[in-house]
């Protein structure tokens, strides 16, 4: 019994197409600006750098944190609800 081609919703297919590399993409993107804030702020505040730059950085450690988290439970979410 194979799948007819009626039964195939083509819309979600080509909605799959976009909104995958765009997830990807949003958790990539967000996780390495988690890496690369809390990395600088580390350097920043052990090299006895700017405390003006090290918050900067921890600022950014912590928004991406909280994207990434954002991105990932959203999905997760997504997956639950279909």
């Amino acid at each position: 019994m194979g799948l007819l081609p009626a039964a195939i919703e083509w819309d979600k297919i080509a909605q799959l197409l976009w909104v995958a590399p765009l997830a990807g993409l949003a958790v990539a993107i967000s996780y390495s600006l988690m890496i690369v804030g809390f990395a600088r702020a580390g350097e920043t505040r052990r090299d006895g750098g700017r405390s003006v730059t090290a918050m900067a950085y921890s600022a950014l450690a912590v928004l991406s944190t909280i994207a990434f988290f954002g991105v990932v439970i959203f999905g997760v979410v997504i997956i639950i609800k279909k």
